[in-house]
């Protein structure tokens, strides 16, 4: 096996950009993604800090290290390690072949490949000094993983994937870095077959993703089907591009299909609309709305790919399209014939700013603060429930774009010169959270009486209840996002820096309450989307990839509470079992659903240090010991993982606790 993945690297060795001096890092600095000057015995970065520098070996060795039992922790990872880094050896069909231009990094190897991530880790020096207030939920996945891997004994990999981000959840999807032309671009399948995915769409996935207009989608459909290709519209190729990804978005869908089945069939549909776009065509010529509808589709499904790059830039480039041609303009239209195209506009620039919203929260970018203009009042009742919908997730949006605008500015030097002496970067973020806090309350009850979360089970059409769970939890998300930083500075105190219980400050109260209110959100989300859960339907009520990612969110944030015991109450725990549960229940959807859950099992166990009776009965449980007065620190200290720079940046926070 050894020779074999060797063998494999060094084919795709000539494939590679060389970095300089990324052969001669320390595996600290590697596992932070971070540059590191190689210097023997320890590295400036790791005499900075005053950490332990440790070098790694050669190739062989390394690949040795990675396959044999972590040392010293055999009760905490009772599931083979490979599962962390690829998926199950029962999928031979979603590997990356060798050589391929878009694989993900070989185990074997630390030098990054091709992949767009790496290139944006590489363009930012220092990323410490941006890792303040406005943190990827990724990112601290990604860190945690790589800190059970060393204190595992083993060499992290680099790639450590969270869903929606970089987690393959479709199979591994190869993409050339040039368009070619495939010789099965222009086929369409079976027309029955054809009209069952179509239906499918429509049905499952429009709803949460509204980007076609229906009628003149099935006009073209039809003449697809009806017409001989020569006497087609000039732009047939970017409409046979949106066929194509329809097809693959309605395959994903079908939950009931045997995985690789699945992601074979989707990848090839998706293979022919990239074809079928060039970059050309998207770069250098005048945009349409049929063009952005068609990288908005490409978008959703890259999404849930390991085409990280491919991702971000798409969804900018629809978003920049679209502003050219004025799709965020409520302008009324001189032209009576040309309300309906006004329409559409509105639309999909409405689905424009929830991908950009959901993209840039997911990789830890800032997202495009673009201005939102307020619908006119006529425009509600007119349209009827989806330009309803449409306004409440913009002025949702508008209220994550005050969230994201003060962490931002919060976290930048510039401001801390203007920050009055007396007045911490803490406390300037608590003043604006409390005006933010409102806003999303007042959101919240001003929503119509259907559309409120108490009463979403009882509405009957089911795309409607689909997407009004949706918005529910994109305002969740929000909630969620306002507080994390308080979450993250809560749990990750230090004992003795807490306040005496005697005479608890304000500030300390704040910071408590905020935590828990982070919390509180993450529990609703879990409820949220086990409300979703349909076992006997064929079909989820919500995409099966969001019910993973918000999963993921709210695990995340439970994993957090464990470290303080007035944080994980006997509900905190409840939920915290349900949301293993309900992944247990995904586990046949995609190999990452099982990496997952070893990883949330794994760090729950090294955050209470003790085995616990699992939800079967066959593997470890969580039970907190409240009394143990664990920290953050101590769990990762030997690992130099350092939270406060992760989430808050160098700055120091402890002022204006006490």
């Amino acid at each position: 096996m050894n020779e074999v993945i060797i063998d494999q690297h060094t084919q795709s060795q000539p494939l590679r950009r060389q970095r300089l001096r990324v052969a001669n890092a320390c595996q600290v600095c590697r596992s932070r993604k971070i540059k590191c000057d190689g210097a023997r015995p320890a590295c400036t970065r790791c005499q900075t800090r005053g950490k332990a520098c440790v070098y790694g070996h050669s190739v062989g060795a390394v690949e040795k290290q990675t396959t044999r039992k972590p040392r010293g922790q055999a009760s905490l990872a009772h599931t083979p390690v490979p599962m962390m880094v690829s998926p199950p050896s029962s999928a031979p069909s979603l590997e990356t072949p060798p050589g391929s231009v878009a694989k993900t990094p070989s185990r074997v190897d630390s030098i990054p490949g091709p992949h767009h991530v790496n290139e944006d880790r590489e363009a930012e020096p220092d990323q410490e000094k941006n890792r303040a207030y406005f943190a990827a939920h990724g990112r601290f996945a990604g860190q945690v993983a790589a800190a059970i891997d060393e204190r595992a004994g083993l060499i992290p990999d680099n790639c450590h994937q969270v869903p929606m981000v970089d987690a393959a959840l479709f199979g591994d999807l190869e993409l050339p870095s040039q368009s070619c032309l495939l010789p099965s671009s222009t086929e369409l399948p079976p027309r029955p077959y054809a009209d069952q995915l179509i239906d499918i769409y429509w049905q499952h996935v429009d709803p949460m993703e509204p980007v076609l207009d229906h009628q003149r989608f099935l006009e073209n459909y039809e003449k697809a089907y009806s017409t001989p290709i020569t006497t087609l519209c000039a732009d047939y190729d970017l409409w046979l591009g949106i066929l194509n990804v329809v097809f693959a978005l309605a395959v994903q869908r079908q939950e009931q299909n045997p995985l690789h089945q699945r992601n074979e069939e989707a990848n090839r549909f998706f293979q022919r609309a990239w074809a079928l776009l060039p970059a050309e065509s998207m770069l250098w010529k005048p945009g349409s709305l049929e063009l952005v509808q068609c990288i908005m589709l490409m978008n959703r499904y890259l999404h849930c790919t390991n085409n990280q790059h491919k991702t971000w830039m798409t969804a900018g480039l629809a978003m920049r399209i679209a502003q050219s041609m004025c799709c965020h303009s409520t302008e009324t239209p001189l032209v009576k014939g040309s309300s309906d195209e006004k329409a559409l506009k509105q639309k999909v620039w409405a689905s424009c700013v929830a991908l950009d919203r959901c993209i840039s929260w997911s990789l830890g970018k800032s997202s495009a603060l673009v201005l939102i203009p307020s619908p006119p009042s006529s425009s509600s009742q007119q349209g009827g429930q989806n330009v309803m919908h449409d306004t409440w997730g913009l002025r949702l949006h508008e209220i994550g774009n005050q969230i994201q605008l003060a962490q931002i500015q919060t976290r930048t030097s510039l401001a801390a010169r203007f920050r009055p002496p007396l007045l911490s970067q803490q406390d300037e973020y608590h003043n604006t959270a409390l005006q933010l806090d409102a806003c999303l309350q007042d959101w919240e009850n001003s929503l119509p009486g259907d559309w409120q979360s108490r009463n979403l089970r009882m509405v009957v059409d089911r795309s409607s209840r689909a997407e009004r769970y949706l918005l529910h939890l994109r305002y969740l998300h929000h909630r969620i996002f306002l507080y994390r930083p308080m979450l993250a500075r809560f749990y990750s105190m230090k004992p003795d820096t807490n306040p005496s219980p005697k005479s608890p400050c304000l500030s300390y109260r704040l910071l408590r309450e905020s935590a828990s209110m982070c919390i509180e959100a993450a529990e609703q989300v879990a409820s949220l989307v086990n409300e979703t859960l349909e076992p006997d339907e064929p079909i989820g009520l919500l995409p099966w990839w969001y019910r993973i990612y918000y999963f993921h969110i709210a695990g995340a944030n439970f994993l957090a509470a464990m470290f303080r015991s007035e944080l994980f109450t006997d509900s905190v725990s409840q939920s915290w079992k349900s949301v293993l549960l309900a992944l247990r229940a995904h586990e046949h959807l995609s190999p990452y659903v099982q990496q997952c859950l070893w990883t949330f099992e794994t760090l729950a166990a090294r955050i209470t240090g003790k085995p616990y009776p699992s939800l079967d009965g066959s593997g470890c449980g969580l039970m907190v010991d409240v009394s143990s007065g664990v920290s953050f620190d101590d769990i990762f200290k030997d690992v130099n993982f350092d939270f406060d720079n992760f989430i808050f940046g160098p700055e120091d926070f402890g002022e204006g606790l006490v």
